[in-house]
């Protein structure tokens, strides 16, 4: 076995997987593995008795969060003790293809942008975001669209890339659990702000390097810089990176209502085009983090002859 060679294979076969056949549909995602992390927390969140000890309830989260990753990641080290190398490029490639969605993203970006009623884009864009659409118009779901995409890009795309480059299939599962966890009991309201604790920050430091990787990505695809952006918040909250960078490379006004508003003098409201682009800058940036792996791995492969 080349392990530089069959990374490689798995990385292509894995992204040939996502464009031509994508992720299950609605029907069977009850039996894809991937899902069964969330219902592994929402059993032990349902199982925890909240006490008010922060402590206590932090310890819990942090096991729970560490045994369900153990759960699906220690597996995949099993593959580089299988005696076929054919098997353990397949296996690798259906397991990395679970860690991460482009087409997923494509498309739901892609049903929101299409919605031709309020009622239906308030139906697409509320599979996508976390906050509450029912009283957005036209012009916030939009906005709440591309911001999504530009979030999502880090989450579901260059974050498994990241990792699997560095760590193999496993490193990709572990964030894609982490990730899932964090977007289960990550919040900070009552229920969840200790319980949840551990898989929030968790995510954050395995996002830190992704994200920049992403938002350098989105300057890269767009020839735009960082210039003219202002940011206004109504609360403290955090705005991811992309959002920024896609904002900048859209020359377009992304709002969440009531925290917060990234944009610039002479930005435009956001419309379906603006969605249409961040997809393509999301595609774009994808290929060329791609070409960058795969270039960067055939020359190690060829110094090490």
């Amino acid at each position: 076995m080349n392990l530089l060679l069959d990374q490689i294979a798995i990385f292509l076969i894995a992204i040939a997987i996502d464009l031509c056949i994508g992720d299950p549909p609605e029907r069977a995602e009850r039996f894809y593995p991937i899902v069964w992390i969330s219902r592994l927390m929402y059993f032990f969140d349902r199982k925890t008795e909240r006490t008010g000890k922060k402590r206590r309830e932090r310890f819990l989260g942090a096991v729970y969060a560490i045994l369900i990753t153990s759960v699906f990641a220690l597996p995949c080290l099993l593959l580089l003790f299988l005696n076929s190398e054919l098997l353990y490029i397949v296996l690798g490639a259906i397991i990395f293809k679970m860690t991460f969605t482009l087409t997923g993203l494509e498309r739901f970006g892609t049903n929101a942008m299409v919605a031709d009623t309020i009622a239906r884009k308030r139906e697409a864009v509320g599979k996508i975001v976390s906050r509450d659409v029912s009283n957005l118009d036209m012009k916030h779901l939009d906005s709440a669209t591309v911001e999504s995409v530009a979030e999502n890009f880090t989450d579901s795309v260059i974050a498994p890339f990241v990792f699997f480059a560095f760590f193999g299939v496993f490193g990709a599962m572990v964030y894609r659990v982490i990730n899932t966890l964090d977007a289960v009991v990550g919040y900070k309201n009552r229920r969840y702000q200790h319980f949840g604790w551990f898989s929030a920050k968790t995510d954050d430091v395995l996002n830190y390097i992704p994200e920049r990787i992403a938002t350098g990505l989105i300057f890269m695809s767009s020839k735009s810089r960082l210039r003219d952006v202002q940011f206004t918040a109504a609360e403290d909250v955090r705005v991811h990176l992309t959002i920024v960078a896609m904002s900048s490379a859209l020359r377009v006004k992304l709002e969440k209502l009531g925290h917060y508003s990234v944009g610039g003098a002479g930005f435009e409201d956001t419309n379906a085009k603006h969605i249409a682009g961040s997809i393509w800058i999301v595609k774009r940036s994808t290929f060329i983090f791609a070409s960058f792996y795969i270039a960067v791995m055939a020359v190690l492969y060829f110094v090490g002859m």
